[in-house]
C-alpha cells in the first residue's frame, strides 16, 4: 500500500493540470469504483479484450501470437476465466487461444460453430474437448456477471463467410454500454439491425474488422449511435487497417476514435453512469494512471 500511495502523490502531482486525470482521482471519478473494465489489449493485428465485471473475468479473442494475449491478462491480475469467446476461427482472433485457456482454465468457451478446417483451429477444438469446457453458441442468450449482462446476439441462418459468422456481443451495465463486433462486416449488421436494433445502441463500439471499410457505414452509426470508438489494429499492416474512409466516418460524426496502434492497450472503465478512457500509451498522467491501476489489480484479492 506504501507504494500505491508513493504512486498516488507522484500521479497527483504530474496529472493536476489535465481536468481528465483530475476527473478520474476526484469529484466522480470512476479509477477505484468502476465496477467494469474493459481492456482492448494491444496484441498487434489481431483481436483481444478481457472484460473484468465485477468477479467475473471474460476474454473475447486472443491475438494471433502465441502467448501475448495470455500474458497481458495476467498482467491485469486475471487468475481465472469464466468464459473464453472466439469470434470466428481465423488466426488473427485465435492464434493465442490455446494458450489463454492452458493457463486460465475457464469454464465455459462460446464460438459461432462455423465449420473451419485451419489447423490451429482444430487443435483449439481439440484442447475444448481434452478440457471439458462446457461448449456454447450464440443464440440470443444472455449471460449474468453479476449485475452487468453480457448480450450474445444470434447469428444468420445463412452465413456465407466467416467474418459474417462473427459472434458479436454487448456488455450492458446500467447507463453504460460497449458493442463489440468482432470482424462482422456490412452483411451481418444489416442481419443484427433487423432483428435486434435496440440491443445495438452503445456508448463505446468496438470497431469491426480493425477498421476495414466493410465493416462500418453510416447505418450502422445511425444505430448505435457511440460517443468513443476503438480499432484494434497492427501498426504498418499490410491491409492498410485502418482504413481511411473509416476514419473520416467516424470523424464526420464526432466520435472519438481510440486505436491500439497508437495507443496501446486501451482501459474502459464504469461504474454503470459515467466512464473513463485511459490509454498505456497516452499523456504522462495516463501512463502513470495505467500502471497505478495495473498494480491495483494485480494485489487485488480474488481477481
Amino acid at each position: 500500500m506504501g507504494i500505491i500511495l508513493l504512486l498516488f502523490i507522484s500521479i497527483v502531482g504530474i496529472g493536476v493540470s489535465d481536468p481528465n486525470i483530475r476527473d478520474l482521482f476526484f469529484g466522480r471519478g470512476v479509477l477505484f469504483n468502476a465496477d467494469v473494465k474493459i481492456f482492448v489489449l494491444d496484441v498487434g493485428q489481431g483481436d483481444s479484450i478481457l472484460i473484468k465485471a465485477f468477479d467475473r473475468n471474460v476474454l473475447i479473442d486472443a491475438g494471433q501470437d502465441k502467448a501475448l494475449s495470455a500474458d497481458k491478462i495476467g498482467s491485469f491480475g486475471v487468475k481465472k476465466l469464466n468464459l473464453v469467446i472466439a469470434t470466428h476461427p481465423h488466426s488473427d482472433h485465435i492464434g493465442g487461444m490455446f494458450e489463454v485457456i492452458k493457463r486460465y482454465d475457464p469454464e465455459y468457451y462460446l464460438d459461432p460453430g462455423i465449420p473451419h478446417t485451419s489447423k490451429v483451429y482444430k487443435t483449439l477444438l481439440d484442447l475444448v474437448e481434452k478440457k471439458k469446457l462446457k461448449y456454447m453458441r450464440p443464440n440470443g442468450q444472455t449471460i449474468h456477471l453479476q449485475s452487468a449482462e453480457l448480450y450474445i446476439f444470434p447469428l444468420p441462418s445463412d452465413v456465407k463467410s466467416i467474418n459474417n459468422g462473427s459472434v458479436v456481443s454487448k456488455l450492458s451495465y446500467k447507463d453504460f454500454g460497449m458493442l463489440f463486433l468482432g470482424d462482422a462486416e456490412v452483411e451481418e449488421q444489416s442481419f443484427l439491425i433487423k432483428v435486434n436494433s435496440d440491443k445495438l445502441r452503445s456508448k463505446v463500439i468496438k470497431i469491426s474488422h480493425h477498421g476495414s471499410n466493410t465493416g462500418t457505414n453510416q447505418r450502422l452509426l445511425d444505430i448505435v449511435l457511440p460517443e468513443i470508438a476503438i480499432i484494434s489494429v497492427g501498426k504498418n499492416n499490410s491491409y492498410g487497417h485502418p482504413h481511411s474512409e473509416v476514419i473520416e466516418l467516424l470523424k464526420e460524426n464526432n466520435i472519438k476514435t481510440y486505436r491500439t496502434d497508437r495507443y496501446g492497450t486501451i482501459i474502459i472503465l464504469s461504474d454503470g453512469f459515467k466512464y473513463s478512457v485511459i490509454r498505456e500509451k497516452g499523456s504522462m498522467g495516463e501512463r502513470f494512471l495505467f500502471f497505478i491501476l495495473q498494480l491495483i489489480e494485480t494485489v487485488r484479492v480474488g481477481a
